[in-house]
């Protein structure tokens, strides 16, 4: 709606205020892998509808998915196979990356490993989420709402 609404000539004021806590309600790793999925796939539906310039919606957040969900484990498996398993240990650059997040991280100690975790494990769901919308977009399959409850 922001989007739009800036397209469309109006102002939009943020506050730094909460207004709202979520509770998303989520207990299980297949209902979080879902949640993921469902955010990689409105992520590319934003960036195919917004990422055009000046916004550039979401196109960031999208060649993230792609990069880290995608490019990584294929470079690194082509890698592999032509040079030999050691190349296997460049998927270090996972932990590498979950590291570098945490420390990074401006909450607690525990939260901010736990989220490091979840942003670099959750490009894999994305990145599929990102797929599907694209494979959708290609068939012409009418989007419909990804439940993960």
């Amino acid at each position: 709606m922001c989007v739009r609404l800036r397209q469309a000539g109006w102002r939009i004021w943020h506050l730094n205020d909460d207004m709202t806590l979520h509770d998303a309600a989520i207990y299980r790793f297949s209902q979080w892998w879902r949640r993921m999925l469902r955010g990689g796939f409105a992520a590319a539906q934003g960036a195919a509808l917004h990422g055009a310039p000046p916004e550039r919606h979401f196109v960031l957040e999208t060649r993230r998915g792609w990069f880290w969900g995608l490019y990584v484990p294929m470079v690194v498996l082509l890698l592999a196979l032509v040079v030999g398993w050691w190349a296997l240990l460049l998927l270090l650059v996972y932990p590498a990356q979950i590291v570098r997040l945490a420390m990074l991280g401006r909450r607690s100690t525990r939260e901010n490993w736990w989220r490091a975790a979840a942003l670099v494990v959750g490009k894999f769901p994305e990145m599929l989420g990102q797929l599907k919308f694209v494979l959708h977009r290609f068939r012409r399959v009418p989007s419909r709402l990804i439940e993960y409850k």
